[in-house]
């Protein structure tokens, strides 16, 4: 327990420093702090990935990384020399410790392809048709590359669990920090509500470490970025923000079926202003982000974004293209319940994705799933909302915010964004910060259209605050008394090793990997659970090359 402790505290306290270089606050609130450890977990992850092209992220290259937040923290001893950031560790200390402790690493994504690509990444720099070995390497989240900068001389191996912690602590912190800023001074305005409603859906569907893959974290961001997006209508002036360009694109690294959000950035600005905002440092550091995270794909997989066979190039001779096409469809058979589908005439699955041939069979499976975590969810939404305005809404009409139409059209975007991921890729892991952001901004448009709020609603909130954080800690603090796993007593997750009498090691032409009769886990790499495949491999400027016959 005490290790762990002393991790979180480390943890936080190196990657909010390297924030600090986007966001150059005047002062170090929780606020303030709060985004300069999500900035901070940013800047890392790009450096890891640069790196990554000519080294192994191994304990050496990822401990002289370290030296960036030592360099800065020296230069800025004001900031994180002080009270206020001494709290700031101890409510990441407490969110991050109820989140790791005792729980169970995602399964099975984690034991099937986010751990062994750690491992790969802690080993190996880049291997030119990695896909070839498992397909999946293809569409890796960025989160991966957070992960292995955390194997250094500080963390070792028990580092690599807490990139997701750190996300989802990060947010958190950042709302609660915005909601009781609004309650000191009785200020009841549209991002209140919204992140009222969202902080209400974590605490009731986002509270479970084991559950977040990389899924949650990409969530939690958007509902972030939102956020964001809320506060640049403080001015009358609509301002562009390059930190939430950045952020937009980490959101899509993450997830590409989250690729919309990086529009949101831009839908406010006139076109003349466009190419402007294109031109600030920041807009390029977005931009050469989003380059390298293509260029590792095309390196891997032949594709800029796999598996969509037509940004392949077939030329490279480790593009996999009727590989990437089989992948292709299907991912999208499965999206939308094929393991479910009673095939009596026998179709493809191609067939089957189109023309609606999957809805009856979606709605028998999915939308089940997605009604019973949404509808409570609803429900309690509109009741807040009925009580708020029986209870505390003023008589009197005041003017209309004069932002009014640009939360409408935030709020007609994610009904856009929901209608193409219903079209696309109806799974609910996929996109549910979309529809989440849809009813969290209608709920907010909702509580501020028209009528103000009386400020005594604050005891309320205060209320309903309590009762949230208490409930998310009750949840946590059950789970670490009672754990799943009543053979393993250690504060830290079990991150999945491969045991060696279930692994092969195949060498071929100076190249060496893994088959393992299980899922690989986190342990010997590059490793794959696909046995007997036919692979070559080669070597070009040094850099390892796999290839198929």
């Amino acid at each position: 327990m005490f290790e762990l402790i002393i991790f979180s505290i480390l943890a936080v306290t190196i990657i909010t420093p390297c924030g600090y270089i986007f966001t150059k606050h005047n002062n170090n609130s929780i606020i303030n702090l709060s985004n300069d450890l999500i900035y901070g977990l940013i800047l890392i992850s790009f450096i890891t990935l640069l790196l990554n092209f000519f080294f192994p992220l191994n304990i050496i290259v990822n401990s002289l990384i370290l030296l960036l937040p030592l360099f800065i923290v020296f230069k800025n001893l004001k900031i994180y020399y002080s009270f206020n950031f001494l709290k700031f560790l101890v409510f990441n200390l407490i969110i991050i410790f109820l989140l790791i402790a005792k729980s169970n690493i995602y399964r099975p994504d984690a034991i099937l392809y986010h751990l062994p690509y750690t491992g790969i990444l802690n080993n190996e720099k880049i291997i030119f048709g990695l896909s070839n070995l498992h397909f999946r390497f293809a569409h890796i989240s960025i989160i991966q590359y957070f992960s292995a900068f955390f194997n250094n001389f500080i963390f070792g191996s028990k580092g690599i669990i807490f990139s997701i912690a750190i996300i989802a602590s990060a947010v958190i912190i950042n709302f609660l920090a915005h909601l009781i800023c609004y309650l000191k001074y009785k200020k009841f305005n549209f991002h209140f509500f919204y992140l009222f409603s969202i902080l209400i859906f974590i605490a009731y569907k986002m509270n479970r470490y084991g559950e977040y893959g990389n899924d949650a974290p990409t969530h939690f961001l958007f509902f972030f970025l939102i956020s964001e997006i809320i506060l640049t209508f403080n001015s009358k002036k609509i301002y562009f923000n390059a930190n939430n360009l950045i952020l937009a694109v980490f959101i899509i690294l993450n997830k590409i079926t989250m690729a919309f959000a990086i529009f949101l950035p831009f839908i406010f600005l006139k076109k003349n202003e466009l190419f402007k905002v294109l031109l600030i440092p920041k807009s390029y550091f977005a931009f050469i982000f989003l380059f390298l995270w293509i260029l590792k794909n095309m390196v891997i997989s032949g594709c800029a974004i796999y598996p969509i066979s037509k940004l392949c190039l077939q030329n490279l001779e480790w593009t996999n293209i009727d590989q990437t096409i089989s992948v292709s469809q299907e991912n999208e058979a499965w999206t939308k319940a094929w393991p479910d589908f009673v095939n009596i005439n026998n179709i493809s699955q191609a067939e089957y994705s189109k023309k609606f041939n999957w809805v009856s069979t979606w709605n028998s499976t999915h939308l089940k799933k997605i009604n019973k975590i949404l509808l409570p969810y609803f429900m309690l939404l509109v009741f807040i909302y009925l009580f708020i305005y029986f209870k505390f809404k003023e008589k009197q009409i005041i003017q209309n915010d004069i932002h009014n139409n640009k939360y409408l059209i935030l709020i007609i975007l994610m009904v856009i964004f929901s209608i193409i991921w219903f079209l696309k890729v109806p799974v609910y892991r996929y996109g549910y910060s979309y529809f989440v952001s849809f009813l969290a901004l209608g709920f907010a448009y909702m509580c501020t259209f028209n009528n103000s709020i009386k400020k005594n609603a604050y005891r309320f909130f205060i209320f309903f605050l309590i009762l949230l954080t208490t409930g998310f800690t009750l949840k946590n603090l059950l789970r670490i008394v009672k754990p799943e796993n009543l053979n393993y007593i250690s504060f830290f997750p079990k991150i999945i090793y491969t045991n060696k009498s279930d692994i092969n090691k195949i060498e071929s032409n100076n190249f060496i990997y893994y088959e393992s009769v299980k899922m690989c886990g986190y342990s010997y790499a590059p490793c794959t659970h696909y046995l007997d495949q036919k692979l070559k491999f080669k070597k070009y400027y040094n850099y390892k090359v796999i290839l198929t016959y």
